[in-house]
């Protein structure tokens, strides 16, 4: 299996199905035109040319006031993060790790971009409790004013990927 950038022409995102139908669809239908316009990048696990799982990445920023008080930067009204989009993994995969390996592979990329840019961390909006719970597991912490966007410091990503 391989991480790389979607590709429509090698990539088959028509059989992929993680039982959420907006996810599928997101892939399917959205993804590839939201790359075309550097609104997003994809990031597939593939094996051959089925997808396992994906995720996307891009950029945001939030407001200083919504994040948590251990981590408000005084002198700024909005902070930079990267924001993890979307994450799924396909039903013949789950309950296998898969969402782990996607996750890690987006925290580094996340410490990569940070190497180049400036960044605090990575934001992320969940779906519902349970991928709440899944992304709190992590370590990551609930945005204030808000019920599923959390966020993840770089200092925590770091001592996570080492």
């Amino acid at each position: 299996m391989l991480f790389e950038q979607l590709n429509p022409k090698k990539h088959d995102r028509n059989n992929f199905d993680c039982g959420v139908e907006a996810l599928n669809m997101y892939l399917q239908r959205v993804a590839n035109q939201d790359q075309r316009r550097s609104l997003t990048k994809v990031y597939v696990l593939a094996d051959g040319k089925r997808v396992v799982g994906y995720y996307s990445i891009s950029a945001h920023s939030v407001l200083r006031d919504h994040l948590p008080e251990d981590i408000k930067l005084a002198s700024y009204k909005n902070i930079p993060f990267l924001l993890l989009g979307k994450l799924a993994v396909d039903k013949d995969y789950q309950g296998q790790g898969y969402g782990d390996t996607l996750i890690f592979h987006a925290f580094k990329n996340t410490l990569d971009a940070a190497e180049k840019i400036g960044i605090l961390g990575m934001i992320v909006e969940a779906k519902d409790e349970v991928a709440v719970s899944f992304y709190k597991g992590f370590g990551f912490k609930r945005l204030q004013r808000s019920k599923n966007k959390l966020v993840l410091p770089l200092s925590v990503m770091k001592k996570l990927v080492e």
